[in-house]
Formats: C-alpha cells, structure tokens, sequence
C-alpha cells in the first residue's frame, strides 16, 4: 500500500474542510437544527487549521536566518556546451594582439584569428584547413611540423608579402606529449624593429668608416710633418691637409649632432613668422667663402606670397644651408644655383625649389641619397664630397614640418630639390 506523504494530507484536509464549509453553509440555509449547523463550523474550522498549519510546514523558509544562509549551497552553473567553449576561445584568441594558429594532431587548423589571415596573404578564414594549405613558407611549415613532433622553437622568419617582406618572430609551442602533438604558433610583426636595428648597425658601421678616413689621413700627416725637416712647401701642404680634414671632421660631427636633435622625442617645434628674404640672405654670406672659390653665383627668387611663412626657423634654416651648400658645392664651376619660393598647390603651402648644373643623379639611386652616409659615386665624390648627412637631415627636419622633399635630376645635366610645406597661419 502506497504511503500518503505530508503534501497529500494536508490537501485532503483542505478539500474536507471545503466540504465542511459547503456542509454548514446548507444546514444554514435549509434551517436545520443548531447543532447540526455548530458541527459543521466546527469540523471546517478545524479542517482549515490542520491544512494551513501543513502548508506552512511543507514551504521553505521565506526569511532564512544567517546560518541558514551560510549553510544553504550555491547554485551551480550549468555547464557550457562543446560549442560554447569553442566559441569563448576563439573570442580570446581573436582579442590577442599577435597572428596565433592552433593546428590539432591531425594538421587541421583549429583555431586561428584574423590577424593570422593577413600576414599569410589569406582572405578566407583559415580554420577547418590544413595547415600545409595555409602556410606556403618552407621554413615556417617545417617548423610547424617539427613542434607536431614536440620540438619547441622560436625564431625569426621572413614572410613574403604584397607590401613586401615581413620579418616576424615566431614562436612554436607544442600542447602535449603526444605524438603527433597540437601545436601553438604565434607570429609577430617585427619588420620596423628589424629595419630599425638594421639601419643602426649600417650607421655605426658607416659613421666608423667615415670617421676613420680623416683620422688617418691627419694621423698620416702629423707623423710625416714632424720629419719634414727644412721643407717649407711640404710642411704647408701638410698643414692645409690636416686643417681640411679638422674641418671635414668638425663638419661631420655638427652633421651627426643635427640629426640626433631631429630624431628625438624631445624635439619640440616653435612655429614663428620667418622673412625668406632675410633667410636667404644669410645664407649667401654664410655660403660666400665656399662660392668664391668654386665661382658659384646665388640667385634667389622670392614670390610676394611667400615672403613670410608660419614655420619653425631652425629647421628651415637646416633645409637651407644643406641643399644650398650641396647645390654651390657640386654644380659646375662657374654656374649659378638658383633658390626659389613659390606658393603650392595647397593653399597656403609654400614649395622651394633649390637647382644646380652638377652631374645629376642616376635614376636607380635618386631614392637613396636620403639614406645616411650614402654617396653618389663617381659623380658625386672627390675634393667637394660631403659628409652624406646632409640630405638625411633635410628629410627628417621637412618630415617634421609635415612637408615632403623630392628629387628631380637629369644625368650630366643638373639636379633640382623640392621641399614642400604645408600651410601654417600667420
């Protein structure tokens, strides 16, 4: 026989107790004797008691005392499907600021963001592919597969790109002991730093050789003069030697100290009204022993509407001096230089032309002369070769400016730079 429990009882007082009620409720209304209709208040009276009492029984406590609180367990959380899962990690993946590739045992890639895609030159996503259809680089696939085989490795790959080589560091993890493993790659980008570290290891290597030349040459100089007993013309000419390599030395060093100024961080622009006109000026006289003896004439023209511009001097004043000093010390003996200042073509800007009758450049190395120490050989070399910085600080001063510098050259015919700056208001 089945038990009745708690619940059943009480609602089976409750449904007598409503049975009670009904009871009396027609004794009354028929005008049966006093008693009967007492008995019925009362067994529904009392039906009505036992049912509230067992419902109050049988419900949780609505306000729980604190140790009831400390001691009633926390709910659970449902667990997470498969997909879910899978969904959260590849959010995670796709938040990391570097390409990560996760291949499974079996070669498929598992997960992968969509900064993968790119550096591998791929639109489509790359999960649900193998890897050897996504990863066209040898080294990078045979890397890949060796961490397959659980060897860790990290290193430096280059990658071919439509905007050229990339150079990423790389990193392979494998997941487990197995074999095949799942493996973890993560590839970052870093060609600028390796362009950078490239561009040190060139300007140390070149400024070494640069500096080197005159030393020795004044080192030479200075052992030989100390012998050069009663030879008068051979002492001066080793004087005058020494004296040009100081300079060149001097040169190189202010040169070298120009460019760090405009390299750091720390190089704040002062933007003042600045007379062209006065500029120039003292740029002739600046350039007047250096003409004279090359019979170099300077000719400036001014247009009206850029007889003053809004801009940093001292960083006009390097853009100056270098291309004008290039233009007087590698033009034809003889020629003029010509310096112009025209309004361009934004309103506001201003575009200065500085042209020489020189040797030009060739084409396949117009793109170069901005670099530093680089010197246009043959034609640009011999008594008037220059420090090879020039340029490079023409470049950095009008990048700092928001201007631009170009190069227009004719081999055998002359050279023309353009610097153009942008509008400042007056």
């Amino acid at each position: 026989m089945a038990r009745i429990g708690k619940y059943e009882l009480w609602q089976l007082c409750g449904y007598a107790s409503l049975a009670s009620l009904i009871w009396a409720s027609l004794a009354i209304g028929l005008r049966w004797h006093s008693w009967v209709v007492g008995l019925g208040w009362g067994v529904t009276i009392a039906l009505a008691g036992v049912t509230l009492l067992g419902f109050l029984v049988t419900q949780p406590n609505p306000f729980p005392t604190e140790p009831e609180m400390a001691l009633e367990p926390s709910p659970k959380p449902e667990p997470e499907n498969e997909n879910g899962q899978f969904e959260r990690l590849d959010l995670l993946i796709e938040a990391v600021g570097d390409p990560v590739i996760a291949i499974g045992p079996d070669g498929l890639v598992v997960h992968a963001n969509m900064r993968a895609s790119r550096i591998l030159g791929l639109a489509r996503p790359l999960t649900g592919r193998y890897v050897e259809e996504v990863v066209t680089k040898a080294e990078l696939l045979d890397r890949i597969s060796r961490g397959r085989r659980g060897e860790q490795w990290r290193g430096s790959i280059r990658l071919p790109s439509a905007g050229g080589v990339k150079v990423c560091d790389v990193s392979i993890v494998p997941l487990s002991d197995e074999r095949p493993a799942s493996v973890v790659a993560t590839l970052r980008d870093i060609t600028e730093l390796d362009g950078a570290l490239k561009l040190k290891t060139d300007f140390v290597a070149n400024a070494s050789h640069e500096l080197r030349t005159p030393i020795a040459a004044i080192k030479g100089a200075a052992e030989t003069l100390s012998i050069a007993q009663g030879d008068e013309a051979m002492r001066n000419k080793l004087v005058g030697m020494i004296e040009n390599h100081v300079l060149r030395l001097e040169e190189m060093i202010s040169d070298l100290l120009d460019l760090s100024k405009l390299e750091s961080e720390a190089m704040r622009l002062e933007l003042k009204p600045v007379s062209l006109g006065t500029l120039v000026e003292e740029m002739a006289e600046l350039l007047d022993d250096l003409c004279a003896k090359r019979k170099v004439s300077l000719a400036f023209e001014i247009d009206s509407a850029c007889e003053t511009i809004r801009t940093d001097r001292r960083l006009l004043v390097l853009i100056a001096k270098n291309l004008i000093e290039n233009a007087a010390k590698f033009t034809a003996e003889g020629t003029a230089v010509r310096v112009e200042a025209r309004p361009g073509e934004r309103p506001g800007s201003c575009v200065i032309r500085v042209s020489d009758h020189g040797p030009g450049i060739p084409l396949a190395q117009q793109q170069r002369i901005f670099e530093r120490f680089y010197q246009v050989d043959p034609a640009r070399s011999g008594a008037q070769r220059g420090t090879g910085l020039g340029l490079a600080i023409v470049k950095h001063a009008a990048r700092l400016l928001d201007g631009t510098v170009e190069v227009e050259s004719v081999w055998q015919q002359g050279t023309t730079m353009i610097v153009t700056l942008p509008a400042h208001t007056i």
